[in-house]
């Protein structure tokens, strides 16, 4: 008796073959979606490095501004310190006259490649790049003033600052001119991303 050799049939690879095409598509869109996760995240750890440098930078720029026993006698202006100076004579606070009242920080801090000279620093919102422009360094007066500005963090909405005031709290601006010495300077900063308003802060001890 003669033997029938088994087999697949037509419908059998027609199935075989619609369930390998569906298993490569499902695994294809599985590895385009690792894939843009991965470029997600690489972009989110970019900026979130950015944002910790900004923050950093602008704290270490407080750290080295100048004591006033150093600006003590005008040394800036050639006029006389005001009386109970609310605040440090090496920083210098403006705001726009904006909704916003994104502010302008100018510092005059040491170099930190010459210990022995000074230089003005400025953080300030342009558009919605916020920039630090450094001036050359000096060691005597007047200083010379800082141009320029590089980029230090992009879509920035708004750049603010608030003082510690003894016995008050914080203090929105307009600042007092007179009474107690600030302690602490709070500055903001506000980015209107994809998923919404992201903001930043950062307390430093004014001693």
């Amino acid at each position: 008796m003669k033997r029938v050799q088994g087999g697949f049939t037509l419908i059998e690879v027609m199935v075989a073959i619609a369930l390998m095409a569906v298993v490569a598509i499902i695994s294809w869109r599985g590895l385009e979606n690792v894939s843009a996760m991965q470029h997600r995240l690489a972009g989110d750890a970019d900026e979130i490095e950015s944002i910790i440098r900004m923050l950093g930078q602008i704290e270490r720029d407080l750290a080295m501004r100048a004591p006033d026993t150093l600006l003590d006698g005008g040394a800036e202006s050639g006029t006389p310190p005001k009386p109970a100076a609310t605040l440090p004579q090496s920083l210098r606070i403006t705001f726009k006259e904006t909704p916003d009242a994104s502010a302008t920080l100018e510092i005059i801090r040491s170099d930190a490649g010459d210990p022995a000279a000074w230089q003005r620093v400025v953080w300030f919102l342009d558009g919605t790049v916020l920039r630090r422009a450094a001036g050359p360094s000096a060691r005597q007066y007047p200083l010379p003033p800082a141009a320029g500005g590089a980029a230090i963090l992009q879509g920035v909405t708004r750049f603010a600052l608030r003082v510690w005031v003894p016995g008050q709290g914080w203090t929105n601006p307009p600042f007092p001119t007179t009474g107690a010495a600030f302690t602490g300077l709070e500055l903001a900063a506000e980015r209107r991303t994809d998923t919404g308003v992201e903001r930043y802060r950062r307390v430093v001890v004014l001693q």
